[in-house]
């Protein structure tokens, strides 16, 4: 299986990174308005809060190879009409771009949970850590290559090609998932129910991953927003140069691929625990570092950017993984990875801090804030009860 699985991977993240970059750029262009570039992220991750728990119980119950040629599915037919749309009107109303980051997320809220409950699956030969490093390497790559590809495309071409593009590698991604089989699991009624309490006792059972889970949930909201509000700092710092842009994610995407090269042997060394603390200080450090208006220092910046935020989430999905049943792996995983919701309600914040104080301000504010919720949830951790023990 896992000689499809990863390359349709590749091409569904190559697709969203090419997307995501391409409208973000796009709407900024559009209306040169920070407030939609939050709105537009808001309304592309808030289904995660909203449906993950019930996409989760999904991903339990049903043929899980399925719902990955469903999903991706609907992302190719979504993102052709938003192509056709594109191509006949070159000055679409902002509800248009909303409707479509709505219709991206719930797709994305189902297929998520669908595609990290299978990882362990995949192959007797790959631990569960090197399946989950090797499909965050593959994340990385696309976040290299997915800005550098859009930003070439609109530069040479415009954004209607970059959209076309982004549909033809959904497309292929669909083809590469048609021989996807994956066991499937045997549930009693009781056992496939939807059920925050199941979930709740779980968290209430293992506190420390309640404590990574929380910590996640925090710094998702104000360091992870830097991907939303990057093209504003950009444009402000380096006007008019979506080259530098198209870079500077480029950087973050090689620290995360560099990251992910390395973790599963620091991980075989130091406690996982500690591991994800530390990343997440240090992800926070890095991110008051690319207000510099100097360009080494801002690709320098955003290469620390991408390796310590990769550390730290990679550590987050590997802990999990390595502590769930397969029975339950959907429903737990779907309310972990419910932090991804966090960006959008923390981009709107974000972006109406750059509107109002201006988006070096807004950057000092997003670093200074990680880094404190890493020191005190690790402080919080080394003095609990259970905080000593190493996972």
């Amino acid at each position: 299986m896992a000689k499809y699985f990863f390359p349709s991977s590749f091409l569904l993240f190559l697709g969203n990174w090419i997307g995501q970059i391409t409208l973000n750029w796009y709407v900024f262009n559009l209306y040169h308005n920070a407030i939609y570039l939050g709105l537009i992220n808001f309304f592309r991750l808030v289904p995660i809060l909203l449906i993950s728990l019930w996409a989760g119980a999904l991903a339990d119950r049903c043929d899980r190879g399925k719902l990955l040629r469903i999903t991706i599915t609907s992302s190719f037919i979504l993102t052709t009409i938003l192509c056709l749309l594109v191509l006949q009107n070159n000055n679409l109303p902002i509800a248009i771009f909303l409707i479509y980051s709505l219709g991206r997320g719930i797709i994305s809220a189902v297929e998520t949970p669908v595609r990290q409950a299978v990882l362990p699956d995949l192959t007797e030969r790959l631990s569960t850590t090197q399946a989950v490093s090797y499909h965050s390497f593959i994340i990385n790559i696309c976040r290299s290559i997915g800005p550098a590809v859009a930003g070439f495309i609109m530069a040479t071409y415009n954004a209607e090609v970059s959209f076309s593009v982004q549909a033809l590698c959904y497309f292929i991604a669909v083809l590469c998932c048609i021989p996807l089989k994956f066991p499937k699991n045997i549930q009693t009624r009781e056992q496939s129910k939807v059920s925050i309490k199941f979930v709740l006792e779980y968290f209430k059972d293992h506190r420390i991953g309640a404590r990574i889970f929380i910590t996640s949930l925090l710094i998702m909201a104000t360091g992870f927003t830097y991907t939303t509000l990057l093209p504003v700092l950009t444009d402000k710092t380096f006007p008019d140069q979506v080259a530098i842009f198209g870079n500077a994610m480029t950087c973050c995407a090689i620290g995360g691929i560099i990251a992910t090269m390395i973790l599963p042997n620091l991980l075989n060394k130091i406690s996982m625990v500690h591991m994800y603390y530390f990343s997440s200080i240090l992800f926070g450090i890095a991110l008051i570092g690319a207000m510099s208006n100097q360009t080494i220092i801002l690709f320098i910046s955003l290469f620390f950017i991408g390796l310590f935020s990769q550390w730290a989430r990679t550590t987050n999905r590997v802990y999990f993984q390595k502590q769930l049943p397969r029975e339950h792996r959907g429903k737990i995983l779907s309310v972990v990875m419910m932090d991804r919701g966090m960006i959008p309600l923390g981009a709107v914040v974000m972006s109406f801090l750059a509107d109002l104080i201006g988006i070096i301000e807004t950057f000092l504010i997003m670093g200074i804030s990680t880094t404190v919720i890493g020191i005190v949830f690790l402080i919080i951790n080394k003095f609990s009860k259970d905080g000593g023990k190493v996972v």
